[in-house]
């Protein structure tokens, strides 16, 4: 009687026990899934200089090693000295994950490391896998910015040649995976958005921040266009639909904020115009996004 119980009693605690590990194991953290880090790469010797231009974004979950990850997929496109000659592509690049105000990614071996901490103080050593070259970085300030209205810390680094900081739950100035200090190659993190508007502009590329480099969103920018652009008072956007399609179009200042929107309705096939008389806005830089069952397009405005 008491072997039984004793039985028992092990068979509930394994229950509890795996219970608790598969419910920690079922959440790759707080990290927005409809991030995207647009970022150029160069490296090589001046005779076959290599050039990068892609972004992440994030693609689903992975599971690893009974931890559950983000997969962060890498598109864009690829050439040696001649842009005429592009290479794209779209695939699977890295896992990510958020676990107590850290991220964390795998390395060769698959084994979880640590990518960034976000909960460093001044003084302290930056000792993550984004150091990769092995370098003493340090803090050596913290201060905050806003980013789409919220407070996020920014770790200015002691880095000679690379980042010069780190923003909270965005990466670094270097990128998002590229290590933090330059040696043979040299990345520049344009801009964070998210579901396609930029939050997070870098200053010194700013406005900068084509978010269309794949081969698929190339061809659909197309589609999306406005007249006059730079504009004063109104200007008018065009979008063409391949076929009967419901849409909705958003207008974002440089900060993510919607400025205008339409509701979702069901457009005819064929050339459709929004014309936009923003009189009650600064000038500035605006975002027009359209989204369909086509996918979604881009377009940059800017009002003088």
């Amino acid at each position: 009687m008491e072997q039984g119980i004793r039985i028992r009693t092990v068979i509930l605690l394994w229950l509890l026990f795996s219970g608790v590990s598969g419910i920690q194991a079922q959440s790759a953290g707080d990290i927005d899934t409809l991030s995207q880090w647009r970022i150029d790469e160069t490296y090589g010797e001046p005779q076959w200089m290599h050039y990068d231009h892609f972004k992440y974004y994030i693609s689903g979950t992975i599971m690893i090693n009974s931890r559950q990850y983000y997969k962060v997929n890498k598109s864009g496109y690829w050439y040696v000295n001649n842009p005429n000659y592009p290479n794209y592509y779209d695939g699977y690049y890295a896992p990510l994950r958020e676990g107590n105000n850290k991220w964390f990614t795998t390395d060769y071996d698959d084994e979880d490391v640590l990518l960034y901490d976000y909960t460093l103080n001044v003084g302290d050593t930056i000792d993550s896998y984004a150091n990769g070259m092995g370098e003493i970085i340090t803090i050596v300030s913290i201060d905050t910015i806003l980013i789409d209205g919220e407070a996020k810390k920014r770790f200015h680094l002691s880095c000679d040649f690379g980042a010069k900081y780190i923003i909270e739950d965005i990466g670094a100035y270097t990128g998002l995976f590229e290590p933090l200090t330059w040696f043979e190659n040299v990345s520049d993190f344009y801009c964070y958005a998210v579901d396609f508007v930029p939050i997070w502009i870098n200053p010194d590329y700013s406005p900068y921040c084509d978010l269309s480099v794949s081969i698929m969103e190339v061809n659909q920018t197309e589609n999306l266009s406005t007249h006059p652009n730079p504009f004063t008072t109104t200007t008018t956007i065009e979008y063409e639909l391949k076929e009967i399609s419901n849409i909705q179009f958003t207008i974002y200042n440089v900060i993510g904020e919607v400025v205008y929107a339409t509701e979702d309705r069901l457009m005819p096939q064929g050339s459709h115009t929004v014309t936009w008389s923003p009189s009650h806005l600064p000038e500035g830089m605006y975002y027009a996004v359209l989204r369909s069952e086509e996918g979604v397009g881009v377009v940059k405005m800017v009002k003088q």
